[in-house]
């Protein structure tokens, strides 16, 4: 059963608000990298914070997680930290759509630093 939760910042915009309400699909019984991709969008615990962000690349030990502002480096967080994939109707949140807009977001980000 999805979970919801209320974002905060604003290092996702302009597909996700702060304030807005997401709703994920919890990676429950057996998280692995099949069921998240690259581009798709992810919320997961980080030292006491629960974040929302955007899945780099995956692996056995985890997923690369990083913002689109280009603010956030690419981090691993273990597969037990992820509480789940975002559902979203906007295209930009998930699947080849969300991995190429955030490339181009990050790409135009590093060059405005």
């Amino acid at each position: 059963m999805p979970a919801a939760f209320r974002l905060e910042g604003s290092s996702m915009l302009p597909v996700f608000k702060p304030g807005e309400i997401a709703l994920v699909h919890p990676l429950i019984p057996h998280p692995s990298s099949l069921i998240l991709s690259p581009g798709d969008c992810a919320v997961y615990d980080l030292e006491g914070r629960i974040l929302l962000h955007r899945v780099v690349k995956t692996g056995p030990e985890g997923a690369w997680l990083a913002d689109d502002a280009g603010r956030l480096e690419p981090h691993l967080v273990p597969w037990e930290n992820i509480r789940g994939k975002v559902l979203s109707r906007n295209p930009l949140a998930g699947g080849l759509c969300g991995y190429i807009y955030s490339k181009i977001r990050r790409s135009l980000a590093l060059l405005f630093v």
